[in-house]
């Protein structure tokens, strides 16, 4: 029997993750509507007559409507949503500005929240999929990484009441926590303490110095983002999918989160110190 072709709706498609998955799901013979803010970087996918670009900026009501009315016109229905599309800041939380807590709330919670929202009424006629993007700093914060975990953490809670609310409609919502992967997201990572982050007059100085060459170790340990669309393809696909899925995560992080939060604040302390 041949397999079924899909439609999934992805964001944050033309870089990164985002593009493993499209290229992957394209691979399996399926249709992947596009989506990114990255004007340039959809021009590179329009080649392909399996994938439909379309320019959405998930923080602008405006931009997701009107890539909702261009895409419903030509997809009446959709059996998918793969909420990618997200950003990273961090630093210390006593010295960030609010703008930039602002900024990164915005892309990944209400972001995604936009994309569900708008999206759903070409959803529920399949019965179709929502697969988020998470993180492990989802279920475990580290100091100076304040404002990703936040967002992350608020996924989490974003992802667990979607589907204990879209299991009445016979909806599955997958969650993915995710660690470090190599794509452009990890140097920005590094970037945003190394450049937006004023080391030499923080009061955080040698943890953020600290920090930086942590960042540099996870530029050179990270997973192929194919790891990732995989697991999306199998939380699109399985007919039993997990509420989350853990994708090559850090095995100290799994670690410390079983210990007795003062334990680990002090061994945090001595490390960082």
């Amino acid at each position: 029997m041949s397999k079924i072709k899909k439609t999934i709706l992805v964001t944050g498609a033309a870089s990164g993750i985002g593009l493993a998955i499209t290229n992957f799901l394209v691979e399996k013979g399926d249709h992947v509507i596009a989506t990114d803010i990255n004007k340039k970087g959809l021009d590179s996918l329009t080649n392909n007559s399996s994938v439909s670009t379309f320019y959405l900026d998930v923080t602008d009501s405006k931009s997701v409507n009107d890539a909702f009315e261009k895409i419903s016109e030509k997809f009446p229905t959709i059996d998918g949503i793969v909420n990618n599309a997200g950003i990273f800041v961090g630093g210390p939380l006593v010295e960030i500005r609010t703008e930039d807590l602002e900024r990164i709330l915005a892309v990944n919670v209400i972001g995604v929240f936009n994309i569900t929202r708008t999206f759903f009424p070409l959803l529920l006629p399949t019965r179709g999929r929502i697969v988020n993007i998470g993180s492990e700093s989802g279920r475990f914060s580290y100091p100076l990484n304040g404002p990703y975990s936040m967002s992350k953490y608020a996924l989490e809670a974003f992802s667990d009441s979607l589907r204990r609310e879209l299991m009445f409609l016979d909806i599955s919502v997958v969650h993915l926590q995710i660690g470090a992967v190599k794509t452009p997201l990890l140097q920005q990572t590094y970037a945003c303490y190394a450049e937006k982050s004023d080391v030499e007059n923080s009061l955080f100085k040698k943890q953020l110095e600290r920090v930086l060459k942590v960042c540099e170790n996870e530029i050179g340990k990270g997973t192929e983002p194919k790891t990732v669309a995989k697991a999306v393809y199998k939380a699109l696909y399985t007919r039993k999918p997990k509420a989350r899925y853990r994708i090559k995560n850090d095995k100290l992080r799994r670690f410390l989160e079983f210990l007795p939060t003062s334990l680990v604040d002090a061994a945090m302390k001595k490390a960082l110190k």
